[in-house]
Formats: C-alpha cells, structure tokens, sequence
C-alpha cells in the first residue's frame, strides 16, 4: 500500500508508568504503553500498540481502521445539554398548544429548572383530565424523541439515591454504542482473531483487557453532573489513545460482542466508575455476581491497575457487596 500522507502519534516509552487514581486500586501493578502509533496510509489510519501485560510480558496490536470511522463515526456526539433537551419539548407542547379549540379551554406552559410545567383552564373537568394526561404523554415522548436523536438515555442508579428525586439524571446510550460499533470495528475483530486463533472466550478476554488497560486513563466526573461529558464513543478512543471507564467500558463491550454475538454481557455502574461481566464458564476464584439469576463473572478495563479478568478493585468491591450498583445488559 502507498503512503500518501504520514501522521505520527508515537510514543516510544521506555517503560513509562502512567500512574492516575492509585487510591482507587490495591494492586501494584500499573499500565505501561510502550507504543502508540497512528498512520495515515491512503483511506486509512494504521494503529500499532506495543505495551506490558502483568507477568511483564510485551503484547503487541496492529489494525487499519477507515477514515470515516475515526473522523466521521458520531463526530457529532457531545455533552447533553438540558437547556436544548427543554426547548425541544417546549417546542413540541406549544405545537399541541396551538391545535386547542380556545372554546373549549387554554392551557399555560412554563419552562422550570428541571424540565416544563403545564396547566389547563376550562369549563370541562373530563376534558382538562383528558388534555392533562395528552400533554403528559406528550411531554415524554419529546424527551425520549430527543434523547435518543443525542444517544443519551435516563438513568436510574443507586449513587442518586438520597437526592433530588426530581432531578432526571441521563447519560449516554452505552449499550447502543456498543452494539452499533461492532461492526465498524470489524479490522479489530479480524486482528484478535488472527491473533488468537481457536483460543477460549476467556484468553481473548484477558488479552482485551490489559491492552485496554494500557491505554491512558481520563477520569470520569459524576455522572449526575456531567450529562456526558468526557464520554468517548469506541471508535474516537482508538483514534484518541484515551478513555474514562465507562469509554473502555463500551468498547471492550463491542468488541467481545462482535467476537461472540451470542455472549450475555453486562455494564455494571458504582459511584463514578463502571466496570464489565460476562455469563460465562468461571473459575472457582473468579469475582462474580448474580444477575436474573445467571452469574456473571467481571473485569475492570479502565486501569491503570492491570487486575487480571475477574478481579476487581477493592472500591467496587465495597459498592457491589452493599448493593450499591446498577446493570445494563447487553
């Protein structure tokens, strides 16, 4: 192939440690990419990663991505913004606003802090109860019309638990990320594969893991305050050599989905982190939990701890042994 243009983002480290959060993991063992490069060669981005496993052993990844995934794939995903989300459905309830027959009532619309508030003047008790529960209805089709267009979802979790039960958390559509970037990260597939022929679901695992591990670590915000932000959809973490938890999350989930489409997998979230579990074969030693009654074994992508698959941090111990979780299944 012929290389029309030469971009070059390397990192040729001589074992550098990178060291963020050390008080979230008790392991000793860090993340250490050795090398990161990124080529543009005609119609598409080469990557070659070079870093150490835990047994200090070197590992190495190569594959060739299109340009339209790294440039184009979700360019246009970005922090939900409530302000937008409100004058969304404000739009739509003064549409239905206009087609009320002024004989029969009028209703008041009023944007809040939280969302929008409406109420209803008429002569008829049946009608204002019927145009009630039209605009209610409504109201919440308009939210989850424009959440969905912005790939975010509503999110109940047990970190909110004690705040504002008013107050709609969202966060970005994971599960959707996930199984819509399967495909484009076919050339990954295809290179584990190759990589590692006629091996179990549990060795293809564990080789994802500590190269997604490698990969430098950007904190995550709470995701009560943030509304996505600092979220990178799988293919931009390729192309940015960085991801928080719930970024490496998503994507060891789309690419283990496109190795075993018929795999149970799970997100699990704790307060200000998210880790991954899969209904499969597990070991006596293996960190498990039970979901619809299958047991689940799990693995922390993020680093810069190198757990092996099936250990967690003691952290997430503390919140998934006291409850204090939630599930997304795949």
């Amino acid at each position: 192939m012929t290389t029309l243009g030469h971009v070059n983002y390397s990192m040729h480290l001589s074992k550098v440690v990178i060291v963020v959060l050390l008080s979230l993991f008790s392991s000793t063992t860090y993340a250490e990419q050795l090398l990161f490069n990124k080529t543009l060669k005609e119609d598409k981005y080469l990557f070659e990663y070079v870093w150490l496993d835990r047994f200090d052993n070197e590992q190495t990844l190569s594959f060739e991505l299109p340009l339209t995934t790294v440039n184009d794939t979700y360019r246009h995903f970005k922090a939900l913004r409530p302000s937008l989300l409100r004058a969304h459905s404000l739009k739509k309830l003064k549409q239905a606003a206009a087609q009320i027959n002024p004989r029969e009532g009028r209703v008041t619309i009023k944007p809040t802090l939280n969302g929008v508030e409406f109420g209803f003047v008429g002569y008829d008790q049946e009608w204002m109860n019927n145009k009630s529960q039209e605009f209610s209805k409504l109201y919440e089709q308009s939210l989850q019309e424009y959440l969905r267009q912005e790939y975010y979802i509503e999110f109940n979790s047990s970190e909110y638990l004690g705040a504002n039960k008013s107050t709609k958390v969202y966060k970005p559509d994971h599960k959707r990320f996930a199984m819509e970037s399967a495909e484009l990260l076919t050339p990954i597939v295809d290179a584990i594969k190759q990589k590692m022929p006629n091996t179990t679901v549990r060795n293809i695992a564990r080789f994802i893991l500590s190269w997604l591990q490698t990969i430098p670590y950007d904190t995550i915000e709470s995701r009560a305050e943030t509304n996505g932000a600092g979220f990178l959809p799988p293919a931009r973490v390729i192309a940015n050599n960085i991801g928080d938890c719930d970024s490496k999350v998503t994507l060891m989930a789309a690419i283990v989905k496109a190795l075993f489409p018929r795999l149970n997998i799970a997100i699990i979230y704790v307060p200000q982190h998210a880790l991954i579990a899969f209904h499969m074969s597990h070991l006596e030693n293996d960190y498990k939990i039970d979901i619809e009654g299958l047991s689940y074994t799990l693995a922390e992508p993020v680093g810069p701890a190198l757990l092996d698959f099936s250990e967690v941090s003691e952290r997430s111990k503390r919140f998934i042994e006291s409850g204090f979780y939630s599930v997304e299944l795949l």
